[in-house]
């Protein structure tokens, strides 16, 4: 009798790919800048209907040198950075606080594409982060002013009283805006990226981009 573990690592086994629906990518077309690359891809992904086209995965390393990684969701990117965000108090926060160098992962599987970033990472200023907290919806907004993220839930009851009627919460920030204080945003320096496309014929193209100086070089990786 076989046991579970075999009975999926046969399955597994006889998985496949999804087959790409992309149009070949030519790097010689490519922009000078990864960051405006990245933006038409993200709006293919969007035009394609791809699920949460913004989730990534973020992989952060701790004190110990012990790496850890999650689906989160890319709350903004620009020139030189992109942002996600997590309270200091959090796993998440203090990785980044402590051990700032992060990677990111966004993967399209029915574009048969990746991206995938690698830098340092800095902390928003204030304005920033104060901007990034005013788009969240209430329950959000009242669930990191609890500032329990990550940590144990023993009682939903404490839980409910805790985060309590997000209309009080409104109220509250009508007298003037009102930040979780240790929620901010973190950006993910942009000098070092990666796209990946898949080909039907397996020939996969991978363009990385590292920055130099004030623009960018650029080569073609072994798939």
């Amino acid at each position: 009798m076989s046991s579970p573990v075999a009975d999926l690592r046969s399955y597994l086994a006889g998985l496949s790919w999804p087959d790409p629906q992309a149009p070949r990518f030519d790097p010689d077309t490519a922009p000078a800048d990864p960051v405006e690359l990245f933006a038409q891809w993200l709006r293919a992904a969007v035009e394609a209907g791809a699920p949460a086209p913004h989730v990534m995965t973020l992989a952060t390393v701790d004190a110990a040198g012990r790496p850890d990684a999650r689906v989160t969701v890319l709350e903004d990117v620009d020139e030189s950075a992109f942002w996600v965000a997590a309270s200091e108090t959090s796993p998440k926060g203090k990785q980044l606080g402590r051990v700032p160098v992060a990677a990111l992962v966004f993967h399209w599987p029915s574009l048969g594409r990746q991206v995938r970033v690698r830098g340092a990472v800095r902390p928003a200023e204030a304005a920033r982060t104060a901007a990034a907290f005013e788009r969240l919806s209430a329950h959000q907004r009242a669930d990191l002013l609890a500032d329990r993220q990550s940590g144990p839930l023993h009682d939903e009851v404490w839980l409910s009283d805790a985060l309590g009627d997000p209309t009080e919460l409104l109220a509250l920030e009508g007298a003037g805006p009102v930040t979780a204080p240790t929620w901010r945003l973190w950006g993910v320096d942009a000098g070092r990226m990666e796209f990946f496309q898949a080909e039907r014929d397996g020939h996969h193209v991978r363009l990385r981009y590292s920055r130099s100086g004030s623009g960018y070089g650029t080569e073609l990786l072994h798939p």
